[in-house]
């Protein structure tokens, strides 16, 4: 008699798992009492246990991670993963081979657990991501409701999981959830009560609706939110309150919204449900091989770890038939989506295509992807790859360890015969190809030698441009040159146009320069928050790339309309707005997309509505430390105790803290020149037991060394110890380029908010840099952020470069510090903690108004302390 068998069955016997399927009763009584015994888990997430998952076996950790350990309590959960290996594997063996119907033919258990995992799989790609967990505990929730409203709320959808999609439950009742995502590239997290209804709102309809009810009381009469985004009523029922704080006193309580996380406390209904769950259609599976990972090489303080997978010639892809204007020729078109899991939580996500035109299918494909990724910690990387023509796809993942130092041994040499091509592209050139070589540095100013790599023999000049304007053309290989850029960094689209001998262009490549890295974000430069008035106004934007991504468009819109789409920076674009009429609601935003498809938005409301009588806008923020006569900063101070003013009039202060917990952004940079050499090891620890004191949760921080030219050692995050490694294994050799190393560090503050300090360690004057003093102080001048400048090994007599840190100090409202030894660096660095959480924040509405061309404008501003005997520091000014 043959025994039945689920999908999840013959997946694990084929993966080498050998047990007997079919549960003692002490197995099945002990299962069984796992959902009775049920905790509820971590608000608006499954709490798993800490351990890495990432090693285990591919077995276990698909336990742990993609559905079957959300039924077990956190308790077993935890048990479980402190097992050896042995043990663990038999203790999820035994939990996975539980019949808790034996009654029936079926393990409506484990074929319970393979269609909710298929179910969630089809529509994240990560298992982590909490909206695959509901789905894998709840199923599909009868009512799905995608909320758009980018210029309001945040990403977020409502799920109703009560009544039938023709009627589902009332939303008021205990059965809906709210799912959002907090920031671009964060996970997606379920809403509960704790984490205040503030966190859906954008950062600018949150201002609005705070304004609300300062001046209309908790249930406002005007409601902006619902004005802009009809969805907000729906919002208000789920979550049980209006706007911000009109909370509802029948509101559903934070168990009605975390117990959709919960672990069943029916394991053989569950199962029974679970089992009867309908699947759609599956698309085809493309046979390809195991994806394999390997470290090549090193880049800055990252491992690149490189995905490599096998597209044997039966692997079941078709080819597409290219436009006429593309040729018509045939094309082979792939899609992977991917995922990269730190600690449990989706680290990197990104979207890319391998397209080649007369692809040759009789032969193994190779498709190779580069993440640079931080040393010493464990990931998994997930992948979904799609034949966009046959609709074929396949799944594949891989967990692994990244080596603090390459291994070029373990990149396998390329079998005779396979073609290769690279996620970006650009290995996937054809004949009569343009490449152009990007930049070494991240920022980069003055003179800059790039050059064009052809392939194919019929370009024969190339025309290189700057912002659309051509500089310089060569009519013959190699094709390189020195372009010229800005003396400051900014945004600048270099293209490279090659040409044939009858003057038609062959092929092109463009890139941008000075592209500011990090977490996906759109912020509006202009028009200023709080603008009045009318006409031809100005939208400028700023985007934030995550590494090796780019910007595919930003449209320009104001209110439902668009009004410019770019391709380009710079973000700009000139909007006409009409004179306001009474009830006229009038804003623009920015959307930015990536070429992943990710999309970011930014909203600037404009003309206030009537409602408001006062609104905080255009706040120049100054960030003060006051000291007493012998430098030790002073606490306690009013608000009354301060006056500023600006050009010599006298301002009202807005807004006044202590700084004591505000998230701060640091930069520390290094002197790395040959001069420092002896004293390197010191220098990196010092500035290592700085960062570990200094920085607090929320806190970002990054990491640049110089020498002849400023290196980026670790780009800026919120994880302290990932800038620990930015300051291992520092080498001095070389010239010192300082003025450079003060504006590419400043550089990264750019769209940074809230306290700011760089804090730079030099021991000589500049011997190396393309930029002067004077262009650096300004630029310094008008950062809005303090330097605190240590001169090491400056005697007395070396006045020049002591005036340099003293101006860029100064000006900022930053400190000076002079030592004579490595020794003496950790009290430096303590004074400058000390001072960082004893600063204070005063805040003022200039009482005048911004005007066109007035970006280079700089308004001196002073701040003075009512008490005597007591000095303070900020910045000397801004620009408005």
């Amino acid at each position: 008699m043959t025994s039945f068998r689920s999908p999840l069955e013959a997946l694990l016997l084929s993966n080498g798992w050998r047990a007997p399927w079919r549960p003692t009763v002490m197995t099945i009584l002990r299962v069984g009492l796992l959902g009775l015994l049920s905790v509820p888990p971590a608000l608006g997430q499954v709490a798993l246990p800490e351990a890495d998952f990432a090693l285990w076996s591919d077995n276990q950790r698909e336990f742990f991670t993609e559905g079957p350990a959300l039924l077990l309590t956190a308790e077993e959960r935890e048990r479980i993963a402190g097992l050896d290996d042995a043990r663990r594997q038999n203790e999820i063996l035994s939990f996975v081979s539980t019949d808790p119907l034996p009654s029936t033919p079926l393990n409506e258990l484990a074929e319970g657990i393979e269609r909710r995992r298929q179910l969630a799989r089809g529509e994240f790609l990560s298992p982590r991501d909490v909206r695959a967990q509901l789905l894998f505990l709840n199923g599909r929730p009868v009512l799905r409701d995608v909320i758009e409203c980018g210029i309001v709320l945040k990403p977020l959808e409502i799920w109703t999981f009560g009544g039938t999609p023709e009627q589902p439950a009332d939303l008021k009742g205990g059965t809906s959830v709210v799912v959002y995502q907090p920031q671009p590239d964060a996970p997606w997290r379920l809403w509960v009560p704790l984490d205040s209804k503030r966190v859906l709102y954008t950062p600018e309809m949150e201002s609005f609706l705070e304004q609300l009810h300062q001046f209309q009381g908790a249930n406002p009469r005007f409601r902006l939110d619902i004005r802009t985004c009809r969805a907000v009523k729906r919002l208000d029922k789920v979550t049980g309150v209006k706007a911000l704080l009109g909370y509802d006193k029948n509101r559903p309580l934070a168990e009605s919204y975390s117990r959709f996380l919960d672990p069943p406390r029916d394991l053989a209904a569950w199962a029974r449900e679970a089992a009867a769950t309908a699947l759609p259609e599956l698309p085809g599976r493309l046979a390809v091989e195991d994806l394999v990972v390997t470290f090549p090489e090193r880049q800055s303080q990252r491992t690149v770890a490189r995905a490599r997978i096998t597209l044997p010639p039966e692997s079941g892809i078709e080819l597409a038939t290219a436009s006429e204007e593309e040729g018509g020729r045939p094309e082979l078109r792939l899609l992977m989506e991917g995922v990269v899991e730190l600690d449990g939580e989706p680290f990197d996500s990104f979207r890319v295509r391998f397209r080649q035109t007369d692809p040759s299918l009789d032969t193994p494909i190779l498709l190779v992807l580069d993440r640079a990724l931080r040393a010493d910690r464990e990931y998994v990387m997930r992948l979904r790859l799609r034949d966009e023509v046959s609709l074929r796809e396949v799944d594949l993942s891989a967990g692994f360890r990244v080596p603090r130092e390459a291994d070029g041994s373990a990149e396998e040499a390329k079998p005779e015969g396979v073609v290769e091509l690279l996620a970006d592209g650009r290995g996937a050139v054809g004949p009569d190809a343009l490449l152009l070589t990007p930049p070494e540095e991240d920022v980069t100013v003055g003179l800059w030698r790039t050059e064009a790599l052809i392939s194919g023999d019929r370009i024969r000049k190339v025309t290189f441009f700057v912002d659309g304007e051509p500089q310089l053309t060569r009519s013959r290989p190699p094709f390189g040159v020195e372009l010229r850029l800005a003396q400051v960094p900014r945004e600048q689209t270099v293209r490279a146009e090659g040409y044939d001998d009858n003057g038609e262009m062959v092929a092109f490549d463009e890139l941008v320069v000075n592209q500011v890295r990090g977490a996906f974000a759109v912020r509006l430069v202009s028009p200023v928050q709080g603008f009045e008035g009318s006409g031809m106004v100005e939208v400028r934007a700023e985007v934030v790339v995550p590494e090796a991504r780019r910007v595919e468009t930003v449209e320009i819109r104001f209110g439902d309309q668009a009004v410019a789409t770019l391709t380009a920076p710079p973000w700009t674009a000139q909007v006409e707005v009409p004179p306001p009429t009474e009830g006229d609601l009038q804003y623009v935003s920015a959307v930015a997309i990536l070429d992943d498809s990710r999309s970011a938005e930014a909203v600037r409301f404009l003309n206030a509505p009537d409602f408001v009588e006062e609104v905080d806008v255009n706040l120049v923020e100054l960030y003060a430390a006051v000291l007493d006569r012998t430098g030790r900063p002073v606490q306690g101070l009013q608000e009354s105790d301060f006056e500023v003013f600006e050009d010599g009039r006298r301002q009202e202060i807005r807004k006044f803290e202590q700084v004591i917990s505000l998230p701060l952004s640091v930069g520390v940079v290094v002197d790395m020149s040959g001069s420092m050499a002896d004293s390197i090891g010191q220098a990196q620890q010092a500035g290592k037991d700085f960062i570990e004191e200094v920085l607090k949760p929320g806190d970002r921080c990054f990491v640049m060394g110089f020498a002849d030219r400023p290196d980026l050692l670790m780009a800026p995050s919120d994880d302290a110890e990932a800038c620990l490694y930015g300051l291992d294994g520092l080498t001095a050799i070389g010239a010192t380029a300082l003025h450079d190393a003060v504006v590419s560090s400043l550089y990264y503050f750019r769209g940074a908010r809230g306290q700011k300090a760089l804090v730079l360690l030099s021991d000589g004057d500049d011997s190396a840099s393309n930029i002067s003093f004077d262009i650096a102080a300004e630029y310094a001048r008008r950062s809005g952020v303090a330097i605190y400048a240590i001169g090491f090994r400056v005697g007395p007599l070396a006045v020049n470069v002591r005036q340099k840190l003293g101006r860029l100090a100064e000006d900022t409202g930053g400190r000076t510090f002079y030592v004579s030894t490595a020794e003496e660096l950790k009290e430096v660095y303590d004074q400058i903690e000390d001072e960082l959480r004893s600063r204070y924040l005063v805040a003022f509405s200039s009482d005048r108004q911004s005007s066109a061309g007035e970006e280079n404008e700089f308004r001196e501003v002073e701040l003075k302390v009512k008490k005597r005997g007591l000095k303070v520091r900020t910045m000397r000014g801004y620009s408005p």
